[in-house]
């Protein structure tokens, strides 16, 4: 389905602000009908990855558990960081999981590219899949303590996906699982896995 509006004209791009993390840019806009507006957006960078590490041998996912600031409390998720100059995302994915959590993989996959908030966000997410992993220690990149690594059994992983209570909360992680698991041809059904991988 391909939508065939007009886009409106960007007259002008400037920054707005600027922290370590972030650059809020405002971009004047002028739309079809005439209308001038100034729409504020987080700039996209690089782009950044998420890693879905598989372990088939375990038949686990690799989870992170790290502090994260927005919930205030430590959270499971996965390998995640910015794409650096002159990186690839698949490249980038091999460092990030090197450097957080000491793994390696034998494949690296894309398996979609999101964004997070297209209204006010222009940062692209690369959801990597990786397989055959292995032992690969890099440095520890930026992160101020070290990540724990966790390993969920795919029995173990439908009270993750849903469970109210899960402790996986975070909507691009579910995202992540639900297209690895689709990729790797593998079916979650209650107390049964099904796995052609």
């Amino acid at each position: 389905m391909k939508y065939n509006h007009p886009l409106p004209e960007i007259l002008g791009v400037s920054e707005v602000v600027r922290s370590r993390l972030f650059k809020v840019e405002g971009v004047d806009l002028k739309f079809s009908n005439g209308v001038r507006t100034t729409y504020e957006r987080l700039a996209g960078g690089n782009g950044a990855v998420m890693v879905i590490p598989y372990d088939s041998d375990r038949k686990s996912f690799v989870f992170t558990r790290e502090y994260c600031v927005g919930t205030e409390k430590y959270e499971l998720g996965f390998v995640k960081g910015k794409i650096d100059d002159g990186e690839n995302p698949l490249q980038a994915a091999e460092r990030e999981l090197a450097e957080e959590i000491g793994l390696g993989a034998d494949r690296f996959e894309l398996l979609r590219t999101l964004n997070f908030a297209p209204g006010f966000m222009g940062l692209k997410l690369h959801l990597v899949l990786a397989t055959g992993i292995r032992e690969r220690k890099l440095d520890s990149g930026d992160e101020p303590e070290p990540i724990e690594r966790e390993y969920v059994v795919l029995e173990n992983l439908e009270n993750l996906l849903y469970s109210d209570d899960s402790e996986l909360c975070e909507a691009r992680c579910i995202t992540g699982i639900i297209l690895a698991l689709r990729k790797l041809n593998i079916t979650l059904t209650p107390q049964i896995i099904v796995s052609n991988f």
